[in-house]
């Protein structure tokens, strides 16, 4: 049996689209979750999540360092 390449790169690659793919899910949804619950206006709200969706590292831990719209006691 005669196996494409297209196969064996498919197999090789798929473990590591899952595995970046739950990484970004765990540090995209838990801030988005936290952005929600937070009074900040919507273009302010707006810019937070495109900063936390397109740089997940960068914007989750920009956002929690950060703690916009939290009023301190």
């Amino acid at each position: 049996m005669v196996t494409s390449p297209w196969y064996a790169m498919l197999l090789a690659w798929t473990p590591m689209f899952l595995f970046y793919g739950l990484f970004y899910l765990v540090f995209v949804v838990p801030p988005l979750f936290l952005l929600r619950a937070r009074a900040l206006d919507e273009t302010t709200r707006a810019l937070w999540a495109l900063a936390i969706i397109s740089v997940p590292i960068m914007g989750a831990i920009a956002f929690v360092i950060l703690q916009p719209g939290q009023r301190e006691a």
